[in-house]
């Protein structure tokens, strides 16, 4: 299977680094993400400064390797455009480090850049790791377990223009069978403040409120310990209204 191989930490992260020495022992793979690292960057993209592309070298990596001093979604579409001329199969974006999870997905750069396969109708796959300790995370073991379900479901995974998005926890390094359900409510953030004087004040980012999960979701699942897969479809129409609303302007 052809594969593109990016994610929002930078080319050079260890968590993609893990999947492309996997993927590659079985798949024909090419490597595209940021130069430096994206998180949080959403689906942004670079359009007011050109795109400088490089092609790099990692070491122990046979596969082509790229970096894009831009966004994840950059990556993608850089990609698919003026990379490859026979395009690719899948999208893997990953391994991230720190779930991507609940609505989080909103802000994610790795799970935007597989929205963004889905864009040019290329399935996609997000891989995310439990941070279990200051920007550390199981990426051998997450990568395997991501193999193990690609493997699974693969066949599934390419018939539809849909994004699977699995998170891994570190779970002591023994993580429990994976869990499909649904994505999880939104978690917010925590902000402490400090006063600028009389122009003005600025907020820094202390943590994340507490909240009990919702069962069956992600969140509630990642909670117990188990790998959790959510499909997802990018569907922003409201039907319901459409119908509606349009029989009002149609009658």
């Amino acid at each position: 299977m052809k594969i593109l191989l990016t994610n929002d930490d930078g080319y050079k992260a260890p968590g993609i680094y893990a999947l492309a020495k996997r993927l590659e022992k079985n798949h024909q793979l090419i490597l595209v993400a940021p130069e430096v690292e994206h998180s949080g960057m959403s689906h942004s993209i670079t359009l007011r400064r050109p795109l400088e592309i490089r092609k790099e070298k990692l070491e122990g990596i046979q596969s082509p390797v790229y970096s894009v001093q831009g966004t994840p979604a950059d990556c993608v579409r850089v990609a698919l455009n003026h990379l490859l001329e026979d395009g690719v199969d899948l999208v893997i974006s990953g391994c991230n480090l720190g779930y991507n999870a609940g609505m989080d997905i909103l802000y994610s750069g790795t799970v935007s850049a597989c929205a963004e396969a889905n864009l040019y109708g290329l399935p996609a796959m997000a891989v995310s790791a439990q941070m279990y300790k200051k920007f550390e995370a199981d990426f051998d073991r997450a990568a395997d377990i991501a193999l193990d379900i690609f493997e699974r479901v693969k066949e599934d995974l390419v018939e539809e223009v849909m994004t699977l998005n699995i998170n891994i926890p570190y779970a002591m390094g023994q993580p429990k069978e994976a869990v499909v359900c649904r994505i999880g409510q939104p978690i917010y953030d925590k902000y402490e403040r400090f006063d600028l004087g009389e122009s003005g004040f600025e907020l820094k980012l202390v943590g994340r409120k507490k909240d009990q999960y919702q069962e069956g979701t992600d969140r509630y699942y990642l909670d117990l310990g188990h790998t959790t897969m959510t499909p997802i479809k990018y569907e922003f129409n409201n039907h319901k209204r459409l119908d509606k609303w349009r029989s009002l302007w149609q009658d």
